[in-house]
């Protein structure tokens, strides 16, 4: 299991505290949202209902630990809990003064959400089956474990342009998720040395891309340094500005495949030479030591060996099985007494076994592992009691769909319900479900990519179609290859959501009358097969009117005509640079108004708003927290006029704001020009948070200590700000100049001067003086 890093507690208290803030109105919603989504809190679709997503790496977990998580839930009155297609799970439905205690009793089980969402390094991906499968290079787990243990505990990874996410596969025959994520990581054995094949900038959403091809082989002891460089190099050429065009691909679309690849490998270069050397521990045996009695009196019925043949998968390890236990839609109810009575019952069973008995799957399913064959029928006695349809099809119990318009702010429609209509009408269907275990169909209830549509032979994408009124529809996405020729699904059309079920049944009777051709759906798509596909599409384009047959404007599962009302501002994106554009608008707003507003003393109240806006919209940027209104006007004095960022003209201005009454008339033009500057100042912003018309001097006043050497003082400044603040003042410095840094004991010594050395500077000195630590640095 990942460690979890000692600065866990404070960050919790900090969170306990900003939500204090947020109800009691000091603190704004959107500086909350910046806080609260890298901590892994999301408000879902209903206002101020939240969920926790816990980091599960590989979708390791265990039982204890899960048991653990279920009673948490219940104590703080959740009601379910979900399983994600990161192999993570979520607590939802939780008010929000339960968020800090929740995470607290997490951290006591070796649990931790932060990272779970925002700009972060995300829950790390692993094959499920890596370590117990025959034909696996290598097992990954104990690398992703090491990895996500190093990385959660830099404070940079919480600060990226957009978040970055990793995958580990343990077979090169079958590619898989590592295809698509920004780092991905093959194992490989080379010349008798263990190491990785790796991918650079995969990923779903828009403008989705398999990764590029950046080494054949990194030996493993370079894993920390291909990880940490990726990363550094993220952070420093991301966009940074536009949320929309800031994961890692867009890098490679940026400045093409050739120089992108060269840019990595030069940040590679040099991390090789500062990151420490990755020295696997020795994994313990997959196989339990443990004995197996089973009950006397066990009776099973006829489904038992369907099941077995369904479900069940022989181990490599002699004697020992996987078993694939699926939840519909990953949802693990916890307020239907009987069934989580089952499930504890289920985890208090597998127990004995060893402690590497569970894993999450991204097909939302959890997968057992390290069972005994002796075992089987009693543990099938017990999974009848959890799982109703534990005899159908794989192909049925195995259909992925993202949590959709149900609690999803940016959800579009309800792909759960779509889902469970694919379901009943493929269980109705004359197909023999049995040839196509090894299809799967992703649902995403809008254009991102939670439901994983692109990874699919038969993805589908939420969106909004219109004939004279509006009515649920899905992108169509066939044929993702996951093997060792890996692409993603390509768009074929789109599709009303009340005809889906008869077009996948109808598309899968096709394949079926040629498959013996073909190995699988995806081979016949690509060739013969994408024709048919796309004419069964086109037999489905004509929409019948409202007064015609109203079941086409009604999503699968609703009880009310297809609507967008509800829809919500994006959660997953959330971060500092939301802040900016939080104040941009109210900018935009105050002026719109000041167009028509006749009162005066309205009028300088948009004025004021105006001003305090401008001045305060970039602070974050220079790692400013102003905590009063008069902080606001001093810091951006401080930090843009002293500067040289913004005219010295303005200081007059600034402080007359500082100053203001509700009855001063203020000066229209010069907070107008202000407004002005500020905006084009953020528009000439680079990647890396700096300003074109920067000066690289100091401000006129002296730093404190009469050295050459450049100074902050960061007594009293918490993780990750006290980094933020360093790395900014590093950025306009020349390599050879020295930054003298003054930090807390505790935890900002531990994390700051290790980070630095991260990105490649040099930690001359570190000495404690009174209560706080000297530490200065060499730019590199």
């Amino acid at each position: 299991m990942y460690k979890i890093p000692d600065t866990l507690n404070e960050d919790i208290a900090k969170l306990g505290d900003w939500v204090k803030g947020f109800r009691e109105g000091s603190v704004p919603a959107v500086q909350f949202k910046a806080f609260r989504v890298p901590m892994g809190i999301y408000e879902q679709r209903k206002d101020d209902v939240y969920m926790v997503r816990i980091r599960t790496t590989g979708g390791v977990i265990y039982p204890e630990q899960l048991l653990e998580v279920m009673e948490i839930a219940r104590r703080h009155r959740s009601d379910l809990l979900h399983i994600t297609t990161r192999q993570e799970i979520q607590i939802q439905n939780l008010e929000l003064e339960e968020i800090t205690p929740v995470l607290y009793e997490l951290k006591a089980a070796g649990l931790s959400a932060k990272g779970g969402g925002g700009n972060t390094v995300r829950n790390i991906l692993v094959s499920e089956e890596s370590g117990i499968f025959d034909g696996e290079i290598f097992d990954t787990t104990p690398y992703a474990m090491a990895l996500t243990t190093k990385l959660i505990a830099e404070p940079d990874s919480y600060l990226l342009p957009r978040k970055m996410k990793i995958a580990f596969s343990s077979d090169d025959r079958q590619i898989d998720y590592a295809a698509i994520n920004d780092l991905g990581l093959v194992a490989k054995i080379k010349n008798g040395r263990r190491g990785f094949m790796v991918y650079a900038g995969g990923g779903g959403g828009s403008n989705p891309s398999v990764g590029w091809l950046l080494s054949d082989f990194v030996p493993e002891n370079e894993l920390y340094a291909i990880a940490g460089a990726l990363k550094t190099m993220f952070s420093e050429h991301g966009n940074r500005k536009n949320k929309h065009k800031a994961r890692l691909r867009y890098i490679f679309y940026r400045l093409g495949e050739e120089a992108t690849l060269r840019l990595i490998g030069e940040y590679y270069e040099a991390a090789k030479k500062t990151a420490p050397l990755f020295a696997p521990e020795a994994a313990p045996e997959e196989r339990p030591h443990v004995g197996y009695t089973p009950p006397t009196g066990i009776r099973i019925d006829d489904g038992y060996d369907i099941w077995r043949k369904r479900y069940v998968r022989e181990q490599r390890q002699e004697g020992y099985n996987s078993i694939l236990v699926p939840f519909m839609a990953g949802n693990l109810r916890i307020d239907h007494e009987a069934s989580t009575k089952a499930v504890k019952k289920l985890l208090h069973f597998v127990a004995p076994f060893g402690r590497h008995t569970i894993r999450f799957t991204t097909t939302q399913n959890i997968r057992l592992r390290n069972i005994p064959a002796a075992a089987l029928p009693e543990l099938y006695l017990l999974l009848k009691d959890i799982v109703p349809e534990m005899h159908a099809p794989l192909l049925v119990n195995n259909i992925v769909s993202c949590t959709g318009a149900d609690t999803c702010r940016l959800g579009v429609a309800l792909s759960k319900g779509l889902a469970a209509a694919i379901r009943k009408e493929l269980m109705n269907s004359t197909l023999d479900l049995e040839r196509l275990s090894d299809t799967r169909i992703h649902i995403s209830g809008c254009p991102n990519s939670c439901g994983q549509q692109i990874w699919a032979d038969i993805g589908f994408s939420g969106k909004i179609l219109r004939n004279d009124r509006i009515y649920p529809g899905y992108q169509v996405h066939l044929a993702a290859n996951r093997g060792n020729k890996p692409h993603i699904a390509e768009p074929a059309g789109q599709i009303n959501a009340r005809d889906i079920p008869k077009f996948v049944v109808r598309l899968l009777a096709s394949f079926l009358e040629v498959q013996p051709r073909y190995p699988n759906l995806t081979a016949w798509l690509e060739t013969d097969g994408k024709k048919q596909a796309l004419q069964l599409l086109a037999a489905y384009e004509e929409v019948p009117s409202f007064a015609d047959d109203k079941n086409y404007y009604f999503d699968w599962g609703a009880e009310t005509v297809f609507s967008v009302i509800g829809r919500g501002a994006a959660e997953c994106s959330a971060g500092l640079f939301d802040m900016i554009d939080f104040d941009l608008n109210l900018i935009e707003e105050h002026r719109k108004t000041l167009e028509t507003e006749t009162n005066p003393q309205e009028t300088n109240r948009h004025l004021y708003g105006i001003g305090y806006s401008a001045s305060r919209m970039l602070l974050i940027t220079r790692g400013a927290e102003p905590k009063t209104t008069e902080d606001v006007f001093e810091m951006f004095a401080t930090h843009f006029i002293a500067f040289g960022l913004v005219d010295e003209r303005f200081r007059k201005i600034t402080e007359t704001l500082k100053q203001a009454q509700p009855e001063d008339e203020l000066p229209k033009d010069e907070i107008l020009a202000l407004a002005d500057t500020v905006i084009e100042l953020y528009k000439n912003m680079d990647d890396s948070l700096q300003f074109k018309t920067a000066k690289t001097e100091t401000p006129a006043e002296p730093p404190k200590p009469k050295t050459e050497k450049r100074f902050k003082d960061l007594r009293g400044v918490l993780c990750p700000m006290n980094f933020v603040q360093t790395k900014i003042q590093l950025a306009p410095m020349k390599n050879g100049e020295l930054l003298e840094i003054w930090l807390d004991d505790g935890q900002p010594i531990a994390n700051v001067p290790g980070s630095v050395r991260g990105e490649g500077h040099e930690v001359l000195e570190q000495t404690r003086m009174d209560d706080y630590w000297k530490v200065v640095i060499r730019k590199q």
